[in-house]
């Protein structure tokens, strides 16, 4: 299965090892919204800003790690913090539309969640550290 990620999951930043087994495709983009929360980002679809990411074929175990972390239960999507759907994500090196899944912020945002304009996490992270 392919999987988008954008925040503490990339290349470089916190969680990056949970993808260690995973075949990288290519840096790409995806239509949103990303805020920080703090301790990681929420990608919402609300706004058709490009959100920067990497796109990533995962095993089930890998799968099933990641919806771990993102507290995603397939049984109980209501009640999960994020939840795993389908997006297209246009890949940087080539323009190509690729269709993958990406997790989704499940909640209310609060007044202190902060929009990531830029719609890279990364970049952001490294300017606020």
């Amino acid at each position: 299965m392919k999987i988008f990620v954008y925040g503490t999951l990339l290349k470089g930043l916190s969680r990056d090892r949970k993808l260690s087994r995973s075949e990288f495709i290519g840096a790409g983009t995806v239509s949103g919204a990303l805020y920080d929360l703090g301790a990681f980002p929420a990608l919402l679809e609300t706004e058709d800003n490009p959100i920067t990411g990497e796109l990533y074929e995962v095993d089930e175990r890998t799968l099933w790690m990641l919806d771990d972390v993102e507290s995603y239960d397939s049984d109980n999507p209501a009640d999960s913090l994020y939840i795993r759907k389908d997006i297209d994500v246009l890949l940087t090196k080539n323009d190509e539309i690729i269709k993958a899944q990406t997790y989704i912020y499940n909640r209310l945002l609060k007044i202190s969640a902060i929009k990531i304009v830029s719609g890279n996490y990364f970049e952001y992270k490294n300017k606020i550290n």
